[in-house]
């Protein structure tokens, strides 16, 4: 199984969160999901089993998974999702300067998407990656998050990098932290990368006799803040 992705997009006053996440060989699918404050919003499902069959690795199936994670963060900032995500928030109003791309460009890239003549959906949103990829994203990563559950003590092995060079991030602040419908959020660790962009948290998470519990890794930096979620 490939480490995912995780970011989170400002979008009309509103911060959303992406995760990809691999399967895993033996149910070979790539799933992005969009949250807004924990809630399930919109989901993309996508097999690589042909890659699989080609022989293919984990590069390719990570670059396929890096691919899929820009489309979902290019349809939300497009005003591709506005419907499903609508259906659950509600309407909200937003600007050409909260988006991001200006109302012309928006307004060009769904004429162009509405068009039966035009650009697919996937070259539509690539195209609109062209103005994104100048923004660098924090991406955070886990390298194993087995050891997650509840009543466990467990280390925690963390990296951040530059979603547009794939650099290190040093002097990222992180913090980990559980929340459940039984408790107060609690602070499990903090502390800050290192120049490879790495670090470790020692965490011990508290039995959970009952109730719904997830840990909550968060990080920021100059360029920008991630977030994990991992369910307990």
């Amino acid at each position: 199984m490939i480490t995912g992705y995780n970011t989170d997009v400002r979008y009309r006053e509103k911060v959303f969160h992406v995760q990809t996440e691999d399967k895993g060989l033996t149910n070979p699918f790539i799933e992005s999901v969009v949250y807004h404050g924990g809630q399930v919003l919109v989901a993309k499902r996508s097999s690589y089993s042909d890659l699989i069959q080609d022989g293919k690795g984990s590069e390719d199936i990570s670059a396929r998974m890096d691919h899929q994670h820009r489309m979902m963060i290019a349809a939300i900032r497009a005003g591709k999702l506005d419907a499903k995500m609508q259906e659950a928030l509600g309407p909200f109003v937003a600007s050409g300067e909260e988006t991001g791309i200006g109302a012309e460009a928006v307004g060009g890239l769904l004429e162009m998407a509405r068009s039966d003549a035009g650009p697919t959906l996937d070259q539509v949103i690539l195209e609109y990656l062209t103005t994104e990829a100048q923004q660098d994203q924090l991406e955070l990563a886990l390298d194993d998050s087995a050891g997650l559950a509840a009543g466990n003590s467990c280390l925690l092995q963390l990296r951040a990098r530059s979603s547009r060079s794939g650099l290190p991030v040093s002097g990222a602040q992180v913090a980990v932290k559980m929340i459940s419908t039984l408790r107060p959020p609690l602070m499990l660790g903090e502390g800050t990368t290192d120049e490879e962009g790495s670090l470790e948290i020692e965490v011990a998470i508290p039995e959970m006799s009952s109730g719904a519990a997830a840990v909550i890794i968060s990080a920021s930096s100059l360029i920008g803040s991630a977030e994990l979620k991992q369910l307990l």
